[in-house]
C-alpha cells in the first residue's frame, strides 16, 4: 500500500482504497468516465439520446477512446493537481480530479464512480479526500447535471448547496447542437479552517 492511502469500508465490509492516481490508471479512469456518462446522462425528454452520449464518449467507431486515455495519462503524469482513484479489491472503480480553475476558483472537478459501485461509499471516500486536499478557507464549487438527482442529493449530503447559477456548456455540445445542462453547487468556506 502507498503512503497516504486512505482505507474505508463499503456497506458489505469490502475495503475501499483511495490513493493518488498513477499513469497506469488512465485506462480505468477513461473507462469509468465513459461508462458512467453512458449510464447517467441520456435524457430523452431533453433530446439527449443514449447514442449521442455514446458518440460523445467513444466517437462513431471508438476512435475517441485511445485519445481520451492518452489525455488522462498526460494529466496524471504532469501531476499539476491532485488526482485520486478509489479501488475495490485492486480494481479502480472511481476517481475525482479536484483543481483550481483559470479564475482561481476551487473546483471539485470530475467525480465518477462505476454505476455498480454507486451508493456503496466509494463516492463518499473520494469526495472526502478531494475536499481534504483543498483550501477550506475558500469555497469549493462543482458543476452538476440537474436531472442527475442522485448526484445532486449526494453533493447536498456532503455539504454542497445549489447556487442557482446555470453553467451549461462545460461538457461540450452533443450531436445536433444539444447541450447537457449544468448548474453550480458550492461547498461554503469554513471560517477558521486551516489553509
Amino acid at each position: 500500500m502507498n503512503t497516504g492511502d486512505i482505507l474505508n469500508r463499503m456497506s458489505d465490509n469490502t475495503q475501499i482504497t483511495v490513493r493518488r492516481a498513477v499513469p497506469d490508471d488512465a485506462t480505468a479512469v477513461a473507462t469509468i468516465q465513459r461508462l458512467t456518462w453512458q449510464a447517467t446522462y441520456p435524457n430523452p425528454a431533453l433530446g439527449i439520446t443514449a447514442e449521442a452520449i455514446r458518440t460523445r464518449t467513444e466517437g462513431e467507431n471508438g476512435e475517441l477512446i485511445e485519445p481520451k486515455i492518452a489525455r488522462w495519462r498526460d494529466t496524471i503524469e504532469k501531476g499539476e493537481r491532485p488526482f485520486f482513484v478509489a479501488a475495490v479489491e485492486g480494481r479502480v472503480v472511481g476517481y475525482v480530479a479536484p483543481r483550481v480553475d483559470e479564475n482561481g476558483q476551487q473546483r471539485l472537478g470530475s467525480l465518477y464512480v462505476l454505476p455498480e459501485f454507486q451508493g456503496r461509499g466509494v463516492g463518499r471516500s473520494l469526495i472526502t479526500e478531494a475536499i481534504a486536499s483543498m483550501d477550506r478557507t475558500k469555497d469549493i464549487c462543482l458543476h452538476v447535471v440537474p436531472y442527475n438527482e442522485k448526484a445532486v442529493r449526494f453533493y447536498e449530503a456532503n455539504g454542497f448547496v445549489m447556487t442557482g447559477r446555470d453553467v451549461s456548456g462545460g461538457v461540450g455540445v452533443l450531436a445536433g447542437g444539444i447541450q447537457i445542462p449544468e448548474v453550480e453547487m458550492v461547498l461554503p468556506a469554513q471560517t477558521g479552517a486551516p489553509a
